[in-house]
Protein backbone atom coordinates (compact mmCIF):
# COMPACT_ATOMS: atom_id res chain seq x y z
CA UNK A 1 0.00 0.00 0.00
CA UNK A 2 2.63 2.27 1.07
CA UNK A 3 4.60 1.47 -2.56
CA UNK A 4 1.53 2.19 -3.96
CA UNK A 5 0.84 5.69 -2.84
CA UNK A 6 4.41 6.93 -3.70
CA UNK A 7 4.01 5.76 -7.23
CA UNK A 8 0.86 8.25 -7.66
CA UNK A 9 2.90 10.57 -6.20
CA UNK A 10 5.31 10.10 -8.66
CA UNK A 11 2.53 10.51 -11.28
CA UNK A 12 1.63 14.01 -9.73
CA UNK A 13 4.86 15.23 -9.66
CA UNK A 14 5.82 13.86 -13.71
CA UNK A 15 3.83 15.56 -16.12
CA UNK A 16 4.15 12.42 -18.83
CA UNK A 17 1.25 11.05 -17.08
CA UNK A 18 -0.86 13.61 -18.62
CA UNK A 19 -2.53 12.80 -21.65
CA UNK A 20 -1.08 14.17 -24.69
CA UNK A 21 -2.66 17.61 -26.99
CA UNK A 22 -3.66 15.37 -29.77
CA UNK A 23 -4.68 18.77 -32.24
CA UNK A 24 -2.17 19.02 -34.34
CA UNK A 25 -4.21 15.60 -36.37
CA UNK A 26 -6.78 18.00 -37.38
CA UNK A 27 -4.72 18.76 -40.72
CA UNK A 28 -4.31 15.66 -41.59
CA UNK A 29 -8.12 14.89 -41.25
CA UNK A 30 -9.13 17.54 -43.16
CA UNK A 31 -6.93 17.19 -45.94
CA UNK A 32 -7.80 13.19 -46.35
CA UNK A 33 -11.50 14.15 -45.43
CA UNK A 34 -11.26 16.73 -48.57
CA UNK A 35 -9.54 13.85 -51.05
CA UNK A 36 -12.26 11.67 -49.91
CA UNK A 37 -15.32 13.47 -50.64
CA UNK A 38 -13.37 14.62 -54.52
CA UNK A 39 -13.10 10.85 -55.33
CA UNK A 40 -16.65 9.97 -54.05
CA UNK A 41 -17.27 12.61 -56.99
CA UNK A 42 -15.56 10.78 -59.47
CA UNK A 43 -16.14 6.76 -58.44
CA UNK A 44 -14.35 6.03 -61.65
CA UNK A 45 -11.53 8.72 -61.65
CA UNK A 46 -11.28 8.83 -65.38
CA UNK A 47 -11.41 11.96 -67.04
CA UNK A 48 -14.80 12.98 -69.03
CA UNK A 49 -13.97 13.14 -73.04
CA UNK A 50 -14.12 16.58 -73.07
CA UNK A 51 -12.11 17.82 -70.22
CA UNK A 52 -10.01 20.74 -69.95
CA UNK A 53 -7.50 22.05 -67.64
CA UNK A 54 -9.24 22.61 -64.38
CA UNK A 55 -10.15 19.13 -64.51
CA UNK A 56 -7.27 17.82 -65.39
CA UNK A 57 -5.43 19.84 -62.50
CA UNK A 58 -7.92 18.24 -60.21
CA UNK A 59 -7.25 14.51 -61.26
CA UNK A 60 -3.46 14.68 -61.20
CA UNK A 61 -3.93 16.25 -58.02
CA UNK A 62 -5.97 13.07 -56.20
CA UNK A 63 -3.57 10.99 -58.45
CA UNK A 64 -0.12 12.49 -58.28
CA UNK A 65 2.23 9.73 -56.49
CA UNK A 66 4.48 12.73 -55.83
CA UNK A 67 2.02 14.62 -53.86
CA UNK A 68 1.05 11.67 -51.71
CA UNK A 69 4.45 10.91 -51.24
CA UNK A 70 4.92 14.56 -50.18
CA UNK A 71 1.41 14.34 -47.77
CA UNK A 72 2.59 10.94 -46.39
CA UNK A 73 6.22 12.41 -45.33
CA UNK A 74 3.98 15.34 -43.89
CA UNK A 75 1.93 13.22 -41.88
CA UNK A 76 5.36 11.00 -40.46
CA UNK A 77 6.85 14.38 -39.66
CA UNK A 78 3.44 15.69 -37.50
CA UNK A 79 3.32 12.20 -35.71
CA UNK A 80 6.85 12.98 -34.23
CA UNK A 81 5.78 15.76 -32.89
CA UNK A 82 4.41 14.60 -29.92
CA UNK A 83 7.25 11.61 -29.60
CA UNK A 84 10.23 14.61 -29.16
CA UNK A 85 9.03 16.25 -26.47
CA UNK A 86 8.02 12.60 -24.37
CA UNK A 87 9.71 12.24 -20.74
CA UNK A 88 12.27 9.14 -21.22
CA UNK A 89 10.85 5.53 -20.41
CA UNK A 90 10.25 5.00 -16.74
CA UNK A 91 12.50 2.41 -15.19
CA UNK A 92 11.62 -0.29 -12.97
CA UNK A 93 14.33 -2.22 -11.54
CA UNK A 94 13.93 -5.60 -8.81
CA UNK A 95 17.04 -6.60 -7.25
CA UNK A 96 17.35 -10.06 -4.51
CA UNK A 97 19.49 -10.74 -2.04
CA UNK A 98 22.14 -13.09 -2.91
CA UNK A 99 22.69 -13.29 1.45
CA UNK A 100 19.79 -11.73 3.41
CA UNK A 101 20.94 -8.68 5.39
CA UNK A 102 19.86 -8.72 9.15
CA UNK A 103 18.36 -5.60 10.21
CA UNK A 104 16.14 -4.61 13.90
CA UNK A 105 13.14 -5.05 11.82
CA UNK A 106 14.16 -8.25 9.85
CA UNK A 107 15.81 -9.53 6.83
CA UNK A 108 16.32 -7.50 3.17
CA UNK A 109 15.12 -10.14 1.05
CA UNK A 110 14.48 -8.07 -2.25
CA UNK A 111 14.23 -4.38 -3.64
CA UNK A 112 11.67 -2.64 -6.03
CA UNK A 113 11.96 0.47 -7.33
CA UNK A 114 10.66 2.90 -10.53
CA UNK A 115 12.45 5.53 -11.45
CA UNK A 116 11.58 8.79 -14.01
CA UNK A 117 14.15 10.49 -15.67
CA UNK A 118 12.91 14.33 -16.05
CA UNK A 119 14.90 16.69 -18.10
CA UNK A 120 16.09 20.15 -17.30
CA UNK A 121 13.29 23.02 -17.45
CA UNK A 122 12.68 23.72 -21.16
CA UNK A 123 14.25 21.06 -22.76
CA UNK A 124 11.16 19.01 -23.97
CA UNK A 125 9.55 21.97 -24.72
CA UNK A 126 12.52 22.84 -27.40
CA UNK A 127 12.48 19.34 -28.66
CA UNK A 128 8.72 19.95 -29.44
CA UNK A 129 9.21 23.11 -31.16
CA UNK A 130 12.36 21.70 -32.89
CA UNK A 131 10.09 19.11 -34.11
CA UNK A 132 7.03 21.53 -34.88
CA UNK A 133 9.31 23.26 -37.28
CA UNK A 134 10.48 20.14 -39.06
CA UNK A 135 6.85 19.03 -39.62
CA UNK A 136 5.75 22.66 -40.79
CA UNK A 137 8.73 22.94 -43.03
CA UNK A 138 7.17 19.10 -44.23
CA UNK A 139 3.61 21.16 -45.00
CA UNK A 140 5.26 23.72 -46.84
CA UNK A 141 6.48 21.15 -49.06
CA UNK A 142 3.24 19.52 -49.77
CA UNK A 143 2.16 23.04 -50.64
CA UNK A 144 5.49 23.27 -53.15
CA UNK A 145 4.47 19.67 -54.65
CA UNK A 146 1.06 20.97 -55.37
CA UNK A 147 2.19 23.86 -57.24
CA UNK A 148 4.89 21.49 -58.97
CA UNK A 149 2.25 19.13 -59.71
CA UNK A 150 0.14 21.83 -60.99
CA UNK A 151 2.77 23.86 -63.34
CA UNK A 152 3.62 20.17 -65.27
CA UNK A 153 0.53 20.17 -66.15
CA UNK A 154 -0.66 23.62 -67.27
CA UNK A 155 2.82 23.42 -69.41
CA UNK A 156 1.97 19.87 -71.07
CA UNK A 157 -1.42 21.22 -71.82
CA UNK A 158 0.00 24.39 -73.52
CA UNK A 159 2.02 22.66 -75.37
CA UNK A 160 -0.58 20.00 -76.37
CA UNK A 161 -2.71 23.07 -77.27
CA UNK A 162 -0.41 24.83 -79.33
CA UNK A 163 0.36 21.21 -81.14
CA UNK A 164 -3.21 20.91 -81.76
CA UNK A 165 -3.87 24.59 -83.19
CA UNK A 166 -0.81 24.66 -85.21
CA UNK A 167 -1.69 21.88 -86.46
CA UNK A 168 -5.01 23.49 -88.05
CA UNK A 169 -3.49 26.70 -89.07
CA UNK A 170 -1.13 24.38 -91.84
CA UNK A 171 -3.74 22.53 -92.63
CA UNK A 172 -6.02 25.74 -93.27
CA UNK A 173 -3.02 26.70 -95.16
CA UNK A 174 -2.56 23.38 -96.69
CA UNK A 175 -6.26 23.69 -98.41
CA UNK A 176 -5.69 27.56 -99.99
CA UNK A 177 -2.39 26.26 -101.40
CA UNK A 178 -4.23 23.37 -103.17
CA UNK A 179 -7.17 26.45 -104.29
CA UNK A 180 -4.01 27.94 -105.81
CA UNK A 181 -2.86 25.15 -107.55
CA UNK A 182 -5.92 24.39 -108.81
CA UNK A 183 -6.55 28.18 -109.87
CA UNK A 184 -2.84 27.89 -111.95
CA UNK A 185 -3.53 24.72 -113.45
CA UNK A 186 -7.02 26.13 -115.05
CA UNK A 187 -4.72 29.34 -116.05
CA UNK A 188 -1.87 26.67 -117.61
CA UNK A 189 -4.81 25.16 -119.69
CA UNK A 190 -5.90 28.59 -120.87
CA UNK A 191 -2.53 30.16 -122.13
CA UNK A 192 -2.53 32.29 -119.32
CA UNK A 193 0.25 31.14 -117.02
CA UNK A 194 3.66 28.84 -117.09
CA UNK A 195 4.28 25.73 -115.67
CA UNK A 196 6.74 26.96 -113.36
CA UNK A 197 3.49 28.28 -111.22
CA UNK A 198 2.34 25.01 -110.90
CA UNK A 199 6.24 23.65 -110.27
CA UNK A 200 6.53 26.71 -107.60
CA UNK A 201 2.89 25.86 -105.99
CA UNK A 202 4.09 22.16 -105.22
CA UNK A 203 7.65 22.93 -103.63
CA UNK A 204 5.17 25.06 -101.37
CA UNK A 205 2.81 22.11 -100.78
CA UNK A 206 6.18 19.52 -100.29
CA UNK A 207 7.33 21.69 -97.66
CA UNK A 208 4.02 22.41 -95.68
CA UNK A 209 3.42 18.50 -95.94
CA UNK A 210 6.90 18.05 -94.08
CA UNK A 211 5.68 20.08 -91.34
CA UNK A 212 2.50 18.84 -90.97
CA UNK A 213 4.27 15.11 -90.69
CA UNK A 214 6.90 16.59 -87.87
CA UNK A 215 3.83 18.13 -86.43
CA UNK A 216 1.94 14.57 -86.50
CA UNK A 217 5.07 12.89 -85.29
CA UNK A 218 5.05 15.12 -82.51
CA UNK A 219 1.52 14.21 -80.66
CA UNK A 220 2.38 11.22 -79.50
CA UNK A 221 5.17 12.38 -77.38
CA UNK A 222 3.81 15.10 -76.46
CA UNK A 223 0.23 13.49 -75.19
CA UNK A 224 2.45 10.83 -73.12
CA UNK A 225 4.12 14.10 -71.40
CA UNK A 226 0.84 15.08 -70.43
CA UNK A 227 -0.79 11.90 -69.50
CA UNK A 228 2.65 11.56 -67.17
CA UNK A 229 1.57 14.54 -65.46
CA UNK A 230 -1.55 13.60 -64.61
CA UNK A 231 -0.81 9.93 -63.78
CA UNK A 232 -2.05 8.13 -66.13
CA UNK A 233 -1.24 5.94 -69.17
CA UNK A 234 0.90 7.52 -71.79
CA UNK A 235 -1.77 6.51 -74.70
CA UNK A 236 -5.06 7.59 -72.92
CA UNK A 237 -7.01 9.70 -74.83
CA UNK A 238 -7.30 13.50 -74.32
CA UNK A 239 -9.45 16.00 -75.25
CA UNK A 240 -9.28 19.07 -77.68
CA UNK A 241 -7.96 22.23 -75.85
CA UNK A 242 -9.90 25.23 -76.09
CA UNK A 243 -9.48 28.45 -76.89
CA UNK A 244 -8.39 31.11 -75.47
CA UNK A 245 -6.11 29.64 -73.54
CA UNK A 246 -5.73 32.63 -71.28
CA UNK A 247 -8.11 35.25 -70.38
CA UNK A 248 -7.14 38.28 -68.42
CA UNK A 249 -4.39 38.45 -65.78
CA UNK A 250 -3.71 41.62 -63.61
CA UNK A 251 0.09 41.64 -62.77
CA UNK A 252 2.02 43.75 -60.10
CA UNK A 253 5.51 42.16 -60.95
CA UNK A 254 6.70 44.47 -57.81
CA UNK A 255 4.10 43.47 -55.63
CA UNK A 256 4.96 39.53 -56.52
CA UNK A 257 9.08 40.16 -55.80
CA UNK A 258 8.05 41.73 -52.84
CA UNK A 259 5.39 39.31 -51.28
CA UNK A 260 7.91 36.50 -52.80
CA UNK A 261 8.85 35.41 -48.78
CA UNK A 262 5.29 34.87 -47.47
CA UNK A 263 3.57 33.44 -50.86
CA UNK A 264 6.65 30.81 -52.22
CA UNK A 265 6.28 27.87 -50.38
CA UNK A 266 10.25 27.00 -50.91
CA UNK A 267 11.43 30.28 -48.80
CA UNK A 268 8.71 29.79 -46.14
CA UNK A 269 9.79 26.15 -45.86
CA UNK A 270 13.77 27.78 -45.50
CA UNK A 271 11.74 29.76 -43.18
CA UNK A 272 10.48 27.13 -41.05
CA UNK A 273 14.20 25.39 -41.19
CA UNK A 274 15.74 28.59 -39.62
CA UNK A 275 13.40 28.61 -36.95
CA UNK A 276 14.05 24.98 -35.98
CA UNK A 277 17.77 25.72 -36.23
CA UNK A 278 17.23 28.59 -33.66
CA UNK A 279 14.94 26.39 -31.34
CA UNK A 280 17.99 23.79 -31.89
CA UNK A 281 20.56 26.15 -30.83
CA UNK A 282 18.42 27.28 -27.66
CA UNK A 283 18.37 23.37 -26.97
CA UNK A 284 22.09 22.85 -27.83
CA UNK A 285 22.53 25.69 -25.05
CA UNK A 286 20.71 23.19 -22.26
CA UNK A 287 22.24 20.31 -23.24
CA UNK A 288 24.94 20.93 -20.60
CA UNK A 289 21.98 21.14 -18.09
CA UNK A 290 21.98 18.57 -15.25
CA UNK A 291 18.71 16.02 -15.47
CA UNK A 292 16.80 15.16 -12.73
CA UNK A 293 15.34 11.39 -12.25
CA UNK A 294 13.23 10.84 -9.32
CA UNK A 295 11.75 7.41 -8.36
CA UNK A 296 10.25 5.01 -5.73
CA UNK A 297 11.66 2.29 -4.06
CA UNK A 298 10.61 -0.47 -1.55
CA UNK A 299 12.72 -2.62 0.55
CA UNK A 300 10.95 -5.80 1.27
CA UNK A 301 12.15 -6.94 4.46
CA UNK A 302 11.28 -10.71 6.11
CA UNK A 303 9.83 -11.56 9.82
CA UNK A 304 12.25 -12.19 12.51
CA UNK A 305 9.27 -13.33 14.98
CA UNK A 306 9.57 -9.79 16.67
CA UNK A 307 6.84 -7.55 17.52
CA UNK A 308 6.42 -4.76 15.05
CA UNK A 309 9.35 -7.00 12.60
CA UNK A 310 8.59 -7.45 8.64
CA UNK A 311 6.95 -3.97 7.68
CA UNK A 312 8.79 -3.01 4.36
CA UNK A 313 10.44 0.26 3.91
CA UNK A 314 9.45 2.63 1.36
CA UNK A 315 11.47 5.92 0.45
CA UNK A 316 11.40 8.69 -2.29
CA UNK A 317 14.61 8.80 -4.66
CA UNK A 318 16.22 12.39 -6.05
CA UNK A 319 18.80 11.60 -8.38
CA UNK A 320 20.83 14.29 -10.73
CA UNK A 321 22.98 14.10 -13.59
CA UNK A 322 26.78 14.68 -13.56
CA UNK A 323 27.24 16.97 -17.00
CA UNK A 324 30.82 16.38 -17.06
CA UNK A 325 31.55 16.09 -20.86
CA UNK A 326 31.99 19.65 -21.67
CA UNK A 327 33.72 18.90 -24.16
CA UNK A 328 30.41 17.43 -26.50
CA UNK A 329 28.50 19.78 -25.08
CA UNK A 330 30.28 22.40 -26.63
CA UNK A 331 30.61 20.87 -30.04
CA UNK A 332 26.65 20.26 -29.87
CA UNK A 333 26.50 23.85 -29.49
CA UNK A 334 28.90 24.83 -32.44
CA UNK A 335 27.13 22.52 -34.50
CA UNK A 336 23.87 23.93 -33.81
CA UNK A 337 24.91 27.59 -34.62
CA UNK A 338 26.56 26.20 -37.60
CA UNK A 339 23.02 24.56 -38.91
CA UNK A 340 21.19 28.26 -38.07
CA UNK A 341 23.97 30.04 -40.08
CA UNK A 342 23.63 27.24 -42.70
CA UNK A 343 19.86 27.90 -42.79
CA UNK A 344 19.61 31.42 -43.15
CA UNK A 345 22.38 31.35 -46.28
CA UNK A 346 20.03 28.68 -47.90
CA UNK A 347 17.42 30.99 -47.31
CA UNK A 348 19.42 33.82 -48.84
CA UNK A 349 20.59 32.33 -51.72
CA UNK A 350 16.70 30.86 -52.89
CA UNK A 351 15.31 34.07 -52.45
CA UNK A 352 17.89 35.87 -54.87
CA UNK A 353 17.20 32.60 -57.44
CA UNK A 354 14.00 33.18 -56.99
CA UNK A 355 13.49 36.68 -57.59
CA UNK A 356 15.73 36.25 -60.44
CA UNK A 357 13.33 33.36 -61.95
CA UNK A 358 10.70 35.66 -61.35
CA UNK A 359 12.15 38.75 -62.88
CA UNK A 360 12.99 35.98 -66.24
CA UNK A 361 9.37 34.69 -65.79
CA UNK A 362 7.36 38.25 -65.60
CA UNK A 363 9.64 39.65 -69.06
CA UNK A 364 9.29 36.53 -70.58
CA UNK A 365 5.38 37.13 -70.12
CA UNK A 366 5.31 40.83 -70.79
CA UNK A 367 7.36 40.07 -74.19
CA UNK A 368 4.99 36.71 -75.61
CA UNK A 369 2.10 39.14 -74.94
CA UNK A 370 3.22 42.38 -76.87
CA UNK A 371 4.22 39.59 -79.71
CA UNK A 372 1.24 38.42 -79.88
CA UNK A 373 -0.77 41.79 -79.69
CA UNK A 374 1.24 42.82 -82.73
CA UNK A 375 0.86 39.65 -84.52
CA UNK A 376 -2.82 39.74 -83.91
CA UNK A 377 -4.14 44.08 -84.58
CA UNK A 378 -1.30 44.15 -86.95
CA UNK A 379 0.99 41.75 -88.65
CA UNK A 380 -1.99 39.04 -89.54
CA UNK A 381 -4.80 41.16 -90.52
CA UNK A 382 -2.73 42.94 -93.01
CA UNK A 383 -1.05 39.81 -94.13
CA UNK A 384 -4.13 38.54 -94.89
CA UNK A 385 -5.46 42.15 -96.17
CA UNK A 386 -2.83 41.33 -99.12
CA UNK A 387 -3.43 37.94 -99.88
CA UNK A 388 -6.83 39.28 -100.48
CA UNK A 389 -5.19 42.05 -102.89
CA UNK A 390 -2.47 39.35 -104.54
CA UNK A 391 -4.80 36.73 -105.28
CA UNK A 392 -7.50 39.53 -107.09
CA UNK A 393 -4.09 41.27 -108.56
CA UNK A 394 -3.23 37.75 -109.97
CA UNK A 395 -6.15 36.94 -111.57
CA UNK A 396 -6.13 40.26 -113.10
CA UNK A 397 -3.16 39.44 -114.52
CA UNK A 398 -0.94 42.28 -112.59
CA UNK A 399 0.67 40.55 -110.41
CA UNK A 400 2.57 37.52 -110.37
CA UNK A 401 2.21 33.79 -108.98
CA UNK A 402 5.17 34.46 -106.64
CA UNK A 403 3.90 37.10 -105.29
CA UNK A 404 1.01 35.34 -103.81
CA UNK A 405 2.90 32.63 -102.64
CA UNK A 406 5.47 34.78 -100.92
CA UNK A 407 2.17 36.38 -99.36
CA UNK A 408 0.46 32.49 -98.54
CA UNK A 409 3.85 31.55 -96.44
CA UNK A 410 4.21 35.47 -94.63
CA UNK A 411 0.88 35.05 -93.56
CA UNK A 412 1.51 31.20 -92.54
CA UNK A 413 4.33 32.00 -90.54
CA UNK A 414 2.27 34.41 -88.73
CA UNK A 415 -0.42 32.58 -87.72
CA UNK A 416 1.80 30.09 -87.01
CA UNK A 417 3.70 32.85 -84.66
CA UNK A 418 0.74 33.75 -83.20
CA UNK A 419 0.18 30.30 -81.93
CA UNK A 420 3.27 30.17 -80.40
CA UNK A 421 3.30 33.01 -78.67
CA UNK A 422 0.01 32.18 -77.18
CA UNK A 423 1.29 28.96 -75.75
CA UNK A 424 4.79 30.66 -74.57
CA UNK A 425 2.62 33.29 -72.57
CA UNK A 426 -0.02 31.06 -70.77
CA UNK A 427 3.13 28.76 -69.92
CA UNK A 428 5.37 31.87 -68.88
CA UNK A 429 1.70 32.90 -66.62
CA UNK A 430 1.92 29.61 -65.02
CA UNK A 431 6.15 29.52 -64.40
CA UNK A 432 4.81 33.17 -62.69
CA UNK A 433 2.29 31.53 -60.42
CA UNK A 434 4.37 28.52 -59.63
CA UNK A 435 7.06 30.85 -58.56
CA UNK A 436 4.81 32.95 -56.32
CA UNK A 437 2.70 30.81 -54.97
CA UNK A 438 0.19 33.29 -56.42
CA UNK A 439 -3.14 32.18 -58.19
CA UNK A 440 -3.10 35.09 -61.22
CA UNK A 441 -5.35 33.51 -64.05
CA UNK A 442 -8.75 34.68 -65.24
CA UNK A 443 -10.00 32.28 -68.06
CA UNK A 444 -13.07 30.34 -69.03
CA UNK A 445 -10.88 27.45 -68.57
CA UNK A 446 -9.37 27.89 -64.97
Amino acid sequence: MQLQKATWLLCLLVPACATGDTSYREPIEAWQESRAKAKKGDESDELAPHAQLPELLSHARRNSPKLEAAFQAWRASVEQVPLASKLPEPRLMFGAFLEEVETRTGPMRAKLSISQALPWFGKRDLAADVAQSRAQMMGERVAQTLLEVDQAVKDAWYEYAWLQQATLVARAHEALLEHWQNVARSRLELGLSQPSEILRVELELGQLNDRLLSLADLDRPLRARLNAALSRSTHAPLARPSYPLLGTAELDGDALLADLPTTNPRLRRLQRQIEGAVHGQDLADKAGYPDLTLGVETTFIGSNGAAGSGDDAVALTVGIGLPVWRGAYRAQREGARAQLLGARAQWEQAHNELSADLEMALFQLRDTSRHLELLRTSLIPKGQEAIGIMGHTYQSGESSFIDVIDAQRILLEFQLQAVRAEADRAQALSKVEAISGTSLTSTPNL
